[in-house]
C-alpha cells in the first residue's frame, strides 16, 4: 500500500526542517568566524593606524633632541645667537612630545623604554640647560667641558640606542600586522564563498517548504487564537497609526463588546480619550522601537481598573510596523498593595513616635528597618543607610560592644541585656532586647531589635546614690560611705603594713563652733564649714579621704604614709590652712586629733575612739592645734 499523503507530508516536512536547520547552524558557524575575523581585523588595523602615529612622533621628538644639542654647540663654538635660537625652539615642547608619546603608545611592553626615554631627555635638557648657565655667566671653558664630556655622549649615545629599539620593535610589529591582514583577507574570502553557498542551500530549503508551512501557520494560527482566548490577560496588536488590528476574547470582556467590533478602532476609540491619553507617551516610545513596561489605571464605565501592561514593538525590516500590547487586570493586587501600604504607613507612624530605637537586622548584619530614632540618636537618615552592614551603619566600636549579643540572637536566642554607648556626644544607657525572627523551618532569619534610653533612669540612680552617701551642705563623703571607705583602707593597710607603711586618721572639729552660730548666725556657720572642707580637700592629697561625719566634725584618712609622723605634717598645714582663710570672713581655728597606726589588724571603731580621745588632747592643749596617738598607745603633741 502507498502511505497516506498525511505522513508523507510529515516526512517531508520533518527531513526539510533537518536540512534548514543544519544550513542555519553552518551560517550561523561561519557568520560567527566571519565576525571574529573581523573583529581581529580591525583591531589590527587600529594597530597599524596607532603604530604609523608612534613612528613619526618618536622620529620628531629625537630630531628635536639633535638640534637641540647641534645648536647649543655651536652657540658655544661660535657664539652667534642664531644657532642658540633652534636649540630654544627645540627645547620647548620637548616636554609635551614626550606626554604625547606616552599616551599614544600605552603598550605595556614599552612602558620600560618609553620611561628610561623621559629619564635620558630630562637628563639631556638639565645639561642644555646648565650649558647655557655657565656660557652665560662667563665660564665659557667650564660649559664647552660639560657639553663635550663623555657623560653627555654617553646619554645622547643610549637615547639613540633606546629610541632606535623602540622603533625597530614597532615597525617589526607593524611588518607582522600587514602580513597577518594579507593571510586572513585570502582567508576570509574562502568563508565568504562558504557562507553564499549556505545561502543559497537555505533559499532553495525555504522556497519547497513555503506551501506545507503555510498550511501549517494556519493551523498554528488558529491554536494561537485558542490559547490567546482563553488567557487571563488582555492581549492585543496595534499597527503604526494605533488601530487595533488583533484582540483576544478577555479585551471583549473588559470592554463589554465583541472583539469583532473593536478591530480597525484607534486607542482612543476603543478606551477612550482620558485613558488613550494616560498610555500615549508609552506608545510613542514603542513606536520608536523601545519596549516599555509600566502600570496605567484606566476607567471602564465607570468603574476604575488598574494594568500592569507590557508593549513591545513589531519590527519588520528595521522599521516598526506597530506593536504588540499584553496588559493583565492587578486591580486587586493594587487594592490589598494599598491596605498593606496603609498599614505599613500607621505602624511606621507608631514607631517612629515611640520614645524608643527600634530596628531589623537580616541574617547577613545588614540593617534592613529603622525608626526615626536612628536620625535622633546617630544622626543617619534611615532611608540612606538601608542595606548597609551594621559596621558601615553604626560604625565598628558601637558594633563591637553588640556582637556577642548579636550572635546569640542570630543563633536563636532571645538577648536581653544593658549597656552604654556615646552616641553623637552623648553618653547613652540603653535597656535593650534582641528578638530572633525565626522562619518555619527553624532557620532564623534576622534579628528585631528594641533599646530604650534609660539614661534618665540611670542618673537618677546615681545621683540618689551620690546623696546617700555625701554630705548635702559641703559635697564630703557622709558618715555612711565614711564608715566604708574606712573598712575598705584598713585592708588595703594590711597590705601595705608588710612593707612598713603607715596610715593616719584624722579627728577635728572646730573651735567654739557653737558660738559662732550664736554670734554670727547659722548661715555664716554653714559657710564657714563649707569653706572648712574645701581647705581639707586642699591641704590632703588627692587619694586621701576627707568626710564630714557629724555638724562641725571632720575626718580625714590618709593612706600609704612612710612613717606615722608625716600625719602631723599634714594636721599641722590644715591648721594653718584654716587660720589663715578666715572661712565665712571672721577668725576661726580648729582642733585635731591624729591615730597613726602601723599594724593593720585595728578595728575600725577602736582607730574612730583613738582619734577621738587625740582630739580632746588637743582641745585640753588650748586648741588650734593636734595631739596624735599612734596605736597601741604612743603620743605626738603641739
Amino acid at each position: 500500500m502507498r502511505p497516506t499523503a498525511e505522513p508523507f507530508h510529515r516526512t517531508s516536512l520533518g527531513r526539510g526542517v533537518g536540512l534548514l536547520l543544519v544550513a542555519l547552524l553552518a551560517m550561523a558557524v561561519i557568520v560567527a568566524v566571519l565576525a571574529s575575523r573581523a573583529r581581529a581585523t580591525l583591531d589590527d588595523l587600529r594597530r597599524a593606524d596607532h603604530l604609523n602615529t608612534v613612528l613619526p612622533e618618536m622620529t620628531v621628538l629625537m630630531e628635536d633632541l639633535l638640534n637641540a644639542e647641534t645648536g647649543q654647540r655651536g652657540y658655544l663654538l661660535t657664539q652667534r645667537q642664531s644657532y642658540l635660537q633652534p636649540y630654544r625652539d627645540a627645547m620647548r615642547d620637548i616636554e609635551h612630545r614626550l606626554d604625547q608619546l606616552a599616551e599614544r603608545d600605552p603598550d605595556p611592553a614599552h612602558a620600560a623604554k618609553l620611561a628610561r626615554v623621559r629619564e635620558l631627555v630630562r637628563l639631556k635638557t638639565t645639561e642644555l640647560a646648565q650649558t647655557v648657565r655657565l656660557h652665560d655667566a662667563g665660564r665659557q671653558d667650564e660649559a664647552l667641558e660639560l657639553v663635550l664630556s663623555d657623560q653627555g655622549q654617553h646619554h645622547m649615545d643610549e637615547l639613540r640606542d633606546v629610541m632606535g629599539e623602540l622603533s625597530a620593535s614597532i615597525r617589526a610589529e607593524r611588518a607582522a600586522i600587514t602580513e597577518r591582514l594579507g593571510r586572513e583577507a585570502s582567508h576570509s574570502e574562502l568563508l565568504m564563498l562558504a557562507a553564499l553557498a549556505m545561502l543559497a542551500l537555505f533559499t532553495v530549503l525555504a522556497t519547497t517548504q513555503v506551501v506545507t508551512r503555510t498550511r501549517a501557520l494556519a493551523r498554528a494560527q488558529k491554536r494561537l487564537r485558542g490559547i490567546a482566548d482563553n488567557v487571563p490577560v488582555l492581549i492585543t496588536h496595534h499597527d503604526r497609526d494605533g488601530a487595533l488590528r488583533f484582540a483576544n476574547a478577555e479585551v471583549g470582556r473588559v470592554f463589554r463588546t465583541t472583539t469583532a467590533s473593536l478591530v480597525g478602532k484607534r486607542i482612543e476609540e476603543v478606551s477612550g480619550e482620558r485613558n488613550a491619553a494616560q498610555v500615549r507617551p508609552y506608545v510613542d516610545r514603542v513606536l520608536r522601537g523601545e519596549a516599555v513596561e509600566f502600570d496605567a489605571q484606566q476607567v471602564v464605565d465607570g468603574e476604575t481598573l488598574h494594568f500592569h501592561q507590557r508593549f513591545v514593538p513589531d519590527m519588520a525590516g528595521g522599521r516598526v510596523d506597530g506593536f504588540y500590547a499584553v496588559s493583565m487586570d492587578i486591580t486587586e493586587r493594587k487594592r490589598i498593595e494599598a491596605l498593606i501600604a496603609a498599614s505599613e504607613r500607621r505602624m511606621k507612624a507608631v514607631t517612629d513616635n515611640l520614645p524608643v530605637f527600634i530596628t531589623y537586622i537580616d541574617a547577613g548584619q545588614r540593617l534592613r528597618y529603622a525608626n526615626e530614632t536612628l536620625r535622633a540618636w546617630f544622626g543617619l537618615d534611615p532611608q540612606a543607610v538601608m542595606g548597609l552592614p551594621l559596621q558601615d551603619v553604626f560604625g565598628q566600636k558601637i558594633f563591637d560592644q553588640r556582637r556577642e549579643q548579636l550572635a546569640l540572637a542570630l543563633s536563636g536566642e532571645r538577648v536581653e541585656f544593658e549597656i552604654s554607648s556615646v552616641l553623637l556626644g552623648k553618653l547613652r544607657h540603653l535597656q535593650t532586647i534582641y528578638v530572633p525572627d525565626i522562619a518555619a523551618d527553624g532557620v532564623v532569619l534576622g534579628v528585631y531589635t528594641l533599646a530604650i534610653d534609660i539614661t534618665a533612669m540611670k542618673q537618677a540612680e546615681a545621683q540618689l546614690a551620690r546623696l546617700a552617701s555625701s554630705d548635702a551642705l559641703t559635697g564630703l563623703p557622709n558618715r555612711r560611705e565614711f564608715d566604708q571607705a574606712l573598712g575598705r583602707a584598713l585592708a588595703r593597710q594590711r597590705r601595705h603594713a608588710r612593707e612598713g607603711g603607715a596610715m593616719g586618721l584624722l579627728f577635728l572639729d572646730v573651735d567654739h563652733f557653737k558660738g559662732i552660730n550664736d554670734t554670727h548666725g547659722h548661715g555664716v556657720g554653714d559657710t564657714v564649714l563649707r569653706e572648712i572642707a574645701t581647705c581639707l580637700r586642699r591641704s590632703v592629697r588627692g587619694s586621701d579621704l576627707v568626710a564630714r561625719i557629724a555638724g562641725d566634725e571632720f575626718v580625714a584618712v590618709l593612706e600609704g604614709l612612710r612613717r606615722p609622723e608625716e600625719a602631723s605634717q599634714v594636721a599641722a598645714k590644715i591648721v594653718e590652712a584654716v587660720r589663715a582663710s578666715r572661712p565665712g570672713g571672721i577668725d576661726v581655728t580648729t582642733s585635731i586629733g591624729i591615730a597613726t597606726m602601723i599594724d593593720g589588724d585595728v578595728p575600725a571603731l577602736e582607730l574612730i575612739a583613738l582619734a577621738d580621745r587625740a582630739l580632746y588632747q588637743a582641745k585640753r592643749q588650748g586648741r588650734d592645734g593636734f595631739a596624735a596617738l599612734q596605736w597601741p598607745g604612743l603620743d605626738q603633741r603641739r
